[in-house]
């Protein structure tokens, strides 16, 4: 295993020992289908987002889209499709979303700083310090200030990359607009959606 694959593996060890340690929504039985789930959900759509970025390489090279041990995984890709597989849970096994949600986003923010550690190990991002800074920031402002997590991680996260991305010039680009700037957007429209929505603050126990 790669240095690389390893601090991945390390972070999310950790994200799912947090969870576990503190879950009082999903059931024992569930709990394995809801990891093993999450985590498919998780590396595909990082690897996807990744792929389709860099289409023009790995039309040419296809069989390296499987390689995954030198990097080129995207953290949008995988919390767009983590958050889609946690809806059909949810709506599956009648667990309301936003509470599962509100677990995760307290640790997801500890594990994405510990992540772009791999970053680093791998060369892919010069500032990557900086994420990871700001992302341990945010991690211990939801430990302090956990009540809505969700809605505050959007908004939270969305912020951090509309800093870094001004920053980077490795990410995906239509013309002259980057999508990660375009996904942080959203992210801080829907967090300020839900933390000013009815619905949330009838769930606000976490």
């Amino acid at each position: 295993m790669s240095l690389y694959g390893l601090i991945i593996g390390l972070s999310v060890s950790l994200g799912i020992y947090l969870f576990e340690k503190n879950n009082t929504l999903v059931p024992k039985k569930l709990i394995n289908i809801f990891i093993i789930g999450l985590l498919i959900s998780l590396l595909t759509g990082a690897r996807l987002y990744h792929v389709i970025d860099q289409w023009s390489y790995y039309s040419q090279n296809f069989l390296q889209i499987f390689n995954t041990r030198g990097g080129g995984l995207g953290i949008y890709g995988a919390l767009i499709a983590g958050f889609i597989f946690i809806f059909l849970f949810s709506k599956i096994y009648k667990i309301n979303f936003l509470l599962i949600t509100n677990n995760l986003a307290l640790v997801l923010p500890l594990c994405q700083s510990i992540g772009r550690f791999g970053n680093f190990v791998n060369g892919e991002i010069s500032i990557w310090w900086l994420e990871s800074l700001l992302c341990f920031v945010l991690f211990l402002f939801l430990h302090y200030f956990p009540r809505l997590a969700t809605a505050k991680y959007l908004i939270g996260y969305g912020l951090i990359r509309l800093i870094t991305e001004y920053f980077r010039h490795d990410t995906w680009v239509i013309g002259d607009f980057k999508i990660a700037n375009f996904i942080s957007i959203f992210f801080i429209f829907i967090g300020t959606i839900l933390l000013h929505s009815k619905t949330t603050l009838q769930h606000h126990t976490l």
